[in-house]
């Protein structure tokens, strides 16, 4: 097959994924379940996108290959090293923070992560519902999640297993857990490309002030290709991915990454992604941008919400 008929199919497979993704989310949305049911589950960070890179993407991170990978599909842990640290400002003034770590111990891939979201004085219900993330007059939420994530390669396949520590504080006390994550993961010689499965956030259900809830568990089923060339500085690459939560709604996600590199060690990228979304106060349009100098990264996303938007920033060090 000649590079430019790879190149051609490479664009014309991004493009599909993200086609595919907004035929799924429009289907999807006709049949979207109450606004109380998407409302559902706790704890509240376990539902947002952890960085700028994927929250630009749609959400779509199962299959990526990256230093925050603990947060998507623990299979791909160690497959990018480095750290990454961040933070997202939204409408009402609620803001969320992330940190990660991945690096390999020989055949070993390990991760850390920790999310957390201040949403407000602690005196609202549970669970905490996403108008803490829009609304000044809503009750406010604390959530937090802390994880270690392990990969190994076996049978030409990644491997992983990540735990996590839960919290969401919505009054004096707290709702708290330990929560499982597993994934697999393998490459692929069509398009280069990585697809992974993860099975996320398995556990007990929550308990605050006499109330119980249960988490967000759902499969994930991701497909990620690796930049093509487009010409001499451009790369295109995308991913696609659908979530089957527990319940059996289907949440479709994904996006496209277009990235222009003048000098060698520089890049400029553009990213465009859509999602069905499984929060009420989320709308299906993020957007964003990224700057690379050597192994230096900073990453911008913006998504739309129903009154306002949410603006995160992540600097990744490799």
């Amino acid at each position: 097959m000649s590079r430019a008929l790879l190149r051609r199919s490479a664009m014309a497979a991004c493009v599909a994924s993200v086609c595919a993704s907004g035929a799924l989310a429009s289907f999807a949305q006709a049949q979207a379940p109450a606004s109380d049911q998407r409302e559902r589950y706790a704890p509240l960070i376990l539902k947002l996108p952890a960085t700028a890179r994927v929250l630009s993407l749609g959400g779509a991170q199962a299959a990526l290959r990256d230093v925050d990978a603990v947060f998507g599909n623990p299979a791909l842990v160690g497959t990018a090293t480095g750290l990454a640290f961040g933070a997202e400002r939204y409408a009402n003034g609620a803001t969320a923070g992330q940190f990660a770590s991945s690096s390999t111990i020989g055949p070993l891939g390990l991760g850390v992560g920790v999310q957390l979201l201040d949403a407000g004085p602690r005196y609202g219900i549970f669970p905490a519902t996403s108008e803490v993330l829009t609304r000044e007059t809503a009750a406010g939420a604390s959530s937090l999640a802390a994880t270690l994530a392990a990969s190994l390669t076996w049978k030409q396949m990644r491997w992983g297993i990540g735990a996590k520590y839960v919290e969401e504080r919505v009054t004096d006390d707290r709702a708290a857990g330990v929560v499982f994550d597993l994934g697999v993961s393998k490459s692929l010689q069509f398009l280069n490309s990585t697809v992974g499965v993860a099975v996320q956030h398995l556990g007990p259900r929550l308990e605050v002030a006499g109330r119980r809830e249960s988490l967000p568990s759902q499969l994930a089923l991701g497909i990620a290709t690796a930049p093509r060339g487009l010409g001499k500085w451009f790369d295109l690459s995308g991913t696609a991915q659908l979530d089957v939560r527990r319940d059996g709604e289907l949440f479709p996600r994904g996006g496209v990454e277009l990235s222009y590199s003048p000098l060698e060690g520089i890049a400029f990228t553009g990213r465009v992604g859509g999602r069905r979304p499984q929060l009420r106060e989320e709308r299906p349009v993020a957007v964003g941008a990224g700057l690379t100098v050597d192994r230096f990264t900073l990453d911008y996303g913006w998504e739309a919400l129903r009154e306002g938007a949410g603006h995160r920033i992540t600097v990744r060090l490799r």
